[in-house]
């Protein structure tokens, strides 16, 4: 069944206004991403409520906490960690591992953990741990102190040990911990800490269950994977990761860990004229704090403390017409209405541009069903709608004319099958490449990239199509002349004539060969010349066996001998060519898939790489001499995908 016109339209519309419904909805669990601050401790157990946070360092240093309890908006006063109540312990865990030293260099990453030391507030209590294992087990080197000079005067003693058991020493320190307060721990990693006892996981549940975050500082070399040290700390609240590529950036980092740490303020609010959400008050638990542009909302109790994942608030549950686009598979959703969209529009405006007037009106006019004058309100609205698209179509012709492709895109279409003129299609494609790069700027969230690679991929996806179909139909073509021929061949000894003969294969042939033979049959009838007909069928066709069976056909009609005899000959020849190819292309089949794999194993050797360790792969692109490899890998490929090509194509 046939949509009509204006309801292919609507649909169109419809789907293009879904796909933007559910671009929004599919951005919105990115919200939480690129916040201004992030909450590390709440303690309601005083007069005063307390909430201790770390704002990003790009963030407006004015910017004012704002606590949203129970609708109430309360003001914070903001204060530096040192000058509140509020305790902080710190565990230092310094790899200085035979590993570490080798790779690294195990004075700089003492350097950097000095540099570390010089950063911590007074009030800290920091607890010092050596990752090298030396046969013992791992124990604090200096339990708990407020004294930092003896943190450090232990570092700059400390000698390289054996082996790394950094998530060991990672455990402990994590189970050290006393009493409530900030709880971190800061590893200063050179090595992946191969000879641990203990695996990434227990350390980081040792970490969750203390409430405690997870800082590291490692140096940037590309064989060094600390993916693992990443991982864990980005799944504890607090986190942070930083690499230095040298040794005076790694001291440097060192340096801004601490005054990440050191920038951690505490914000007081008074409490008094407000209701605190209760254990006992099921879904309003919770406290939204606000700072510059962000918000971020935690769970608390009343008269108690919550710390690290203890601050974790459930997810807001929003109940919308839309919940079906709200799921983890929106963004699917979104780009599955997108291409129905597309798909809807196109055919939208072949229906516009090539498709005939099936309406109800339409088929009962013929009987004189209509009255005048909705007669002619339809015949105007027909000659103002065929005035714009006769003027579509010229300019998008007058424009291909102009590039000089406009008699090779009607060759194309013609081949392809597709019954558009030259300036339909490029009109059509307009429409598309227009409605893709709209959509493709929903999707990406308002990049304009995202826009212009689905408006690129718009543009080049129906050249790709209309070229497959030509390649289809020419080897269908080319399988059925043999037969055709003989067909031909039959009807001549039948007592046919050539023309008689060619019309009878038109009409009981197979299709598409049979009808370039009622095309050719059916302008020689209107006067064509029929050895010009041939020729044109021949170039239609794209054929070297149907052009040689062309040839042979002319010269027989000029000298005259047995055409039925020469077409089966003619017929024989194909059919041994075609079994010549097929026998060549089970031959080089092994060359053929080997240049298919070498081509692009590459590639798929560097994607899984780039997945397993995408420190090391990041030098092709990061790097002078990673841009030459990749140039000089491209190249050569190039010249190899080239030569094996030319080996194994075998002109027959």
């Amino acid at each position: 069944m046939r949509l009509s016109k204006p309801l292919a339209a609507s649909v169109a519309v419809l789907a293009l206004l879904l796909s933007m419904l559910a671009a929004p909805l599919a951005a919105q669990s990115t919200a939480q991403d690129g916040s201004d601050f992030e909450v590390l401790h709440v303690d309601l157990s005083g007069d005063t409520g307390l909430v201790a946070f770390r704002p990003q360092q790009d963030a407006e240093t004015e910017t004012s906490l704002v606590a949203n309890i129970g609708g109430d908006d309360v003001a914070a006063d903001t204060t530096t960690l040192a000058n509140s109540p509020i305790s902080r312990q710190t565990v230092l865990i310094v790899d200085n591992s035979v590993t570490a030293d080798t790779v690294t260099g195990y004075s700089q990453i003492r350097s950097a953990a000095l540099a570390y030391m010089e950063t911590v507030t007074a009030g800290t209590e920091v607890m010092l741990i050596l990752a090298g294992d030396n046969g013992q087990d791992v124990r604090p080197e200096i339990a708990f102190t407020n004294n930092h000079a003896a943190i450090r005067e232990a570092l700059s003693s400390s000698a390289v040990a054996t082996a790394a058991v950094t998530w060991n020493a990672v455990n402990v320190g994590a189970n050290s911990f006393q009493g409530s307060g900030i709880r971190e721990v800061v590893v200063f990693a050179g090595s992946t800490a191969e000879a641990s006892a203990v695996s990434p996981a227990v350390a980081q549940g040792a970490l969750l269950s203390a409430n405690a975050s997870l800082s590291v500082v490692g140096p940037d070399i590309a064989n060094l994977d600390l993916s693992q040290f990443r991982s864990v700390a980005n799944e504890v609240r607090g986190g942070i990761f930083l690499r230095g590529d040298s040794n005076a950036n790694m001291i440097a980092a060192g340096g801004r860990l601490g005054d990440i740490h050191r920038g951690t303020a505490v914000g007081r609010f008074s409490t008094e004229a407000i209701e605190l959400p209760s254990a006992e008050s099921a879904g309003t638990n919770q406290i939204t704090f606000e700072y510059g542009s962000s918000s971020e909302r935690v769970r608390v109790v009343a008269e108690g403390v919550a710390t690290g994942s203890g601050l974790q608030a459930p997810a807001l549950q929003e109940t919308s017409r839309f919940d079906i686009l709200s799921g983890g598979g929106s963004v699917i959703i979104a780009i599955a209405l997108a291409v129905v969209a597309v798909l809807l529009f196109s055919y939208a405006m072949l229906s516009i541009f090539a498709g005939n007037d099936n309406t109800l009106n339409s088929t009962l006019a013929v009987y004189g069903s209509q009255d005048s004058a909705s007669a002619a309100a339809d015949e105007e609205f027909n000659l103002q709608r065929n005035k714009i698209i006769e003027s579509v179509v010229e300019k998008a012709e007058e424009a291909a004319a102009a590039r000089g492709n406009l008699g090779s895109t009607t060759t194309l279409l013609e081949k392809a099958e597709i019954p558009l003129r030259v300036g339909e299609a490029f009109a059509i494609q307009i429409g598309i490449i227009l409605v893709a790069l709209v959509l493709g700027f929903i999707l990406s969230g308002g990049n304009i990239f995202g826009g212009l690679i689905l408006a690129i991929l718009a543009a080049v996806v129906p050249t790709f199509y209309i070229k497959f179909k030509v390649g289809r139909r020419a080897k269908a073509l080319e399988a059925q002349l043999p037969d055709t021929l003989n067909l031909l061949a039959s009807t001549l000894k039948a007592g046919y004539s050539f023309i008689q003969g060619m019309d009878a294969v038109g009409n009981e042939g197979d299709e598409p060969l049979a009808g370039e033979f009622r095309r050719t049959v059916n302008e020689a009838r209107l006067g064509k010349d029929l050895d010009v007909a041939l020729d044109d069928l021949s170039e239609r066709v794209g054929s070297v066996d149907l052009l040689w069976a062309i040839v042979a056909i002319k010269i027989q009609r000029e000298v005259g001998g047995n055409l039925a005899e020469l077409l089966t000959t003619v017929a024989d020849t194909m059919t041994a060519r075609t079994r010549l190819r097929g026998e060549v292309a089970a031959l080089t089949a092994e060359g053929r898939v080997s240049a298919i794999v070498l081509l692009f194993l590459p590639f798929g050797v560097g994607l899984a790489m780039f997945f397993l360790n995408p420190d090391y792969v990041s030098l092709l692109w990061s790097s002078a001499l990673g841009y030459a490899a990749v140039g000089a890998a491209l190249f050569s490929m190039t010249v190899g995908g080239l030569w094996m090509r030319k080996i194994v194509d075998i002109e027959i």
